[in-house]
């Protein structure tokens, strides 16, 4: 398990995502450099099979650490899935902000307000690069500093996805509680799930789900873990609802 003074080590970080794609034939590449670190992506063949990929992101607030370990543990235990899934993984989008254990980037900016701005160093390749692909689940990792415990937005809702929010907080609840709060940012909260509508967007910019379901597959889910509970513990509890997600997108 990952230290907590290595929480921050981006170094560390990117050198294990590189060993994994070394040993299983992965794509591990730089997609640009942005606040003076480089931003990788790590994929297979994912082009040519519409809607049937994985899309996964972290870190795009860099004060948000747990995620970034935890989808590593989760691709070094799952490897052999990428052998028959397309995947698309963003490690870590906001290196700058990881390292100096800051929410925004260097100029001050949150990332995940400006996916409505295809013209932006960094989220403007990232557009590009996607454009034309689909995935059968996306999901963005993050953590919430008022948070009393896990919860998770599902902001467009399939018929027949529509168990799998309960499920995929169930499967982390014995190391976590769910969320309590009946509002969370503004948003009614049921048991820890936020059902916003994607046509009323923060006033503040287009985050990354809201840009995904419009354009690359309306599965999304965004999970939240409370930063203020143990570093392992968030760690693990962000792992197991990856794996439930991935598992009942693969099932159904």
């Amino acid at each position: 398990m990952i230290l907590n003074h290595s929480a921050h080590d981006y170094t560390i970080l990117v050198e294990k995502w590189q060993t994994l794609a070394k040993r299983n034939s992965l794509s591990f590449k730089k997609v640009t450099i942005y606040n003076q670190f480089p931003v990788y992506e790590l994929c297979n063949d994912c082009e040519g099979k519409a809607g049937s990929g994985l899309y996964l992101s972290a870190g795009i607030h860099g004060d948000e650490v747990a995620p970034c370990w935890s989808m590593l543990h989760w691709a070094e235990k799952n490897a052999d899935l990428f052998k028959h899934i397309p995947i698309v993984i963003y490690p870590c989008l906001n290196p700058w902000g990881f390292i100096n254990n800051c929410r925004a980037d260097m100029n001050g900016e949150d990332l995940n307000r400006l996916w409505g701005n295809p013209m932006h160093p960094l989220l403007g390749k990232i557009i590009l690069r996607l454009k034309n692909l689909t995935f059968r689940l996306s999901l963005n990792l993050h953590e919430d500093f008022d948070a009393n415990g896990i919860y998770l937005y599902e902001p467009c809702q399939n018929a027949e996805s529509g168990f799998w929010a309960e499920e995929i907080l169930m499967t982390a609840q014995s190391l976590l509680p769910i969320d309590s709060r009946l509002t969370i940012d503004g948003r009614e909260t049921i048991n820890g799930i936020i059902r916003p509508d994607r046509n009323n967007p923060p006033l503040d910019g287009i985050p990354e789900a809201i840009y995904l379901i419009e354009n690359h597959g309306r599965r999304n889910f965004t999970i939240e873990t409370p930063s203020e509970a143990s570093l392992c513990t968030r760690i693990s509890a962000h792992e197991v609802m990856i794996e439930k997600a991935v598992n009942l997108a693969l099932q159904y």
